[in-house]
């Protein structure tokens, strides 16, 4: 809506260059009075399978539904000239149908977004010569919700203690070795799935769940300058533009992210490579 737009009261609601509960550049006043969808979690998917000539139904796995997320409210204008533009602007929001806009949630503790599309017809009724009521429907086809800034993490891979340094000092120090190793912190409610980044050199690397056991191995060797991309949400692994799934051993796991503190490894068939692991991922909320 052009300029920068002033918060009336939190949370504050920005989409396709439209917010809720702001002022906005033209002296709109934007009140959501109503939300529904955002606040609580989404759907849940129950596909039961009645027992015949049984009481009861076989058990089965519950899903999340996609997140319906509706916003009601007043729009106050200075004018009724500043009205009709607001009008306008409302009538247009998420006009292009064929991808998905983020929706961000600036809350009280934490900014927060998913990725939605406009699902229902926007409603506008006028109330007053100034202002008028309205409604928007927007539908995440992701039912988490994620922080609105993105964590980036990485180390090198392992490498060895130095040993014992001579001439020989008591009390002994051996020291550390280092590289190798991350802690990552999912500070949400729900699991996220993150992207693994391999920079060669390095030949079959190996990105471990320290805290679980589980692992990613790939039989494959990167020579410098090589990037292997595992999106484990999408479950696919790409070397540059073309696909390398292929090459994830078998009994590999795309383990994501749980709530808390996850202990990650990262090691190949030559600890000495200067292999690089990059992980970027959002907390995530149900």
């Amino acid at each position: 809506m052009g300029g920068e737009a002033v918060t009336l009261v939190l949370p504050v609601y920005e989409v396709d260059g439209w917010a809720g509960n702001t002022i906005d550049a033209d002296g709109v006043e934007w009140w959501v009075t109503k939300e529904d969808g955002w606040s609580g979690g989404p759907g849940v998917r129950l596909e039961l399978s009645d027992r015949p000539q049984r009481d009861g139904s076989f058990d089965a796995p519950s899903f999340r539904s996609a997140r319906v997320i509706t916003l009601e409210g007043t729009a106050i204008a200075p004018d009724g000239a500043a009205r009709e533009r607001a009008k306008d602007r409302m009538a247009a929001l998420l006009a292009d149908g064929s991808r998905l806009t983020p929706l961000v949630v600036a809350e009280r503790t934490v900014r927060r977004s998913a990725q939605v599309r406009l699902s229902s017809a926007i409603k506008i009724v006028d109330t007053t010569p100034v202002s008028f009521d309205w409604s928007v429907q927007v539908t995440a086809p992701d039912p988490l919700r994620y922080g609105a800034d993105p964590h980036s993490e990485s180390c090198v891979l392992p490498r060895p203690a130095p040993g014992v340094t001579f001439p020989v000092r008591f009390p002994l120090v051996f020291g550390r070795g280092e590289g190798g190793a991350l802690a990552l912190a999912n500070s949400g409610t729900a699991t996220v799935h993150p992207v693994w980044t391999i920079t060669g050199p390095c030949a079959q690397p190996v990105i471990r769940n320290d805290s679980t056991g589980e692992r990613m191995a790939f039989s494959l060797s990167l020579a410098e300058g090589d990037v292997l991309t595992v999106d484990s949400a999408a479950r696919t692994v790409f070397l540059g533009e073309a696909s390398r799934r292929a090459t994830l051993l078998p009994r590999s796991a795309w383990f994501g992210l749980p709530p808390g503190s996850t202990a990650i490894g990262f090691e190949a068939a030559d600890n000495t490579a200067a292999g690089r692991l990059t992980v970027r991922w959002y907390d995530a909320w149900i």
